[in-house]
């Protein structure tokens, strides 16, 4: 299995992720955040219609789509990836709210991100089963874009068999013990802090 680092725009980590990957591509202004993380990017997609960077890349010979078209600047960059691909995204935090929900219906036709980071959160993809190690007191989060059933004991509220959907998540949760062990029987997101990202990290190095 390939993988990719797909790079929108809106508000990013502060840090790149310390992991290895196969390609990196970079939609409209997620290659500015590429340059502020000092990432090298094998590809740009999108209409560059809000990178700073809009001169420069059209000088260097990339053509941009036009603004007037079907899919986001995202879906541009996970259409480059076939099915062997998994990919990380990077972005898509803070600004405008019908830009965050678009990002999200998107995982409904590429597959959810093995890790997405943007300022303040860094999330998780779980299905079937995940250990992870975090602090003792981390604030965690579950929810998911289709109905999944979700184990996890090690929390102050422990969840047996919970039922997580559109309409129903798991909010500001706190693990009790080191080590917590995830079951779900579908994709589910787990999301910390993105000052516990390094844990998450740990589970791809």
């Amino acid at each position: 299995m390939k993988h990719a680092l797909v790079i929108t725009g809106g508000e990013g980590p502060s840090l790149a992720p310390p992991l290895a990957y196969d390609r990196i591509i970079a939609a409209d202004s997620g290659y500015d955040t590429a340059l502020r993380l000092s990432l090298k990017v094998d590809e740009v997609v999108g209409d560059l219609d809000s990178t700073a960077w809009r001169k420069q890349l059209v000088d260097s010979g990339f053509i941009p789509c036009s603004h007037d078209k079907d899919e986001t600047d995202t879906e541009l960059a996970l259409m480059r990836l076939s099915g062997e691909w998994t990919y990380d995204l990077l972005g898509g935090g803070g600004g405008r709210i019908d830009h965050l929900m678009a990002l999200y219906a998107t995982f409904r036709s590429f597959g959810q991100p093995r890790l997405w980071l943007t300022g303040c959160n860094a999330l998780i993809s779980v299905e079937g089963s995940m250990s992870l190690s975090l602090p003792p007191g981390s604030g965690i989060s579950f929810f998911s874009l289709a109905p999944a059933v979700v184990n996890c004991r090690a929390l102050v509220w422990p969840l047996e068999d919970y039922r997580l959907c559109a309409d129903r998540v798991s909010l500001s949760n706190r693990t009790v013990e080191e080590e917590i062990t995830v079951t779900a029987d579908a994709p589910v997101f787990i999301r910390v802090d993105s000052a516990l990202s390094a844990y998450l990290f740990a589970k791809f190095s």
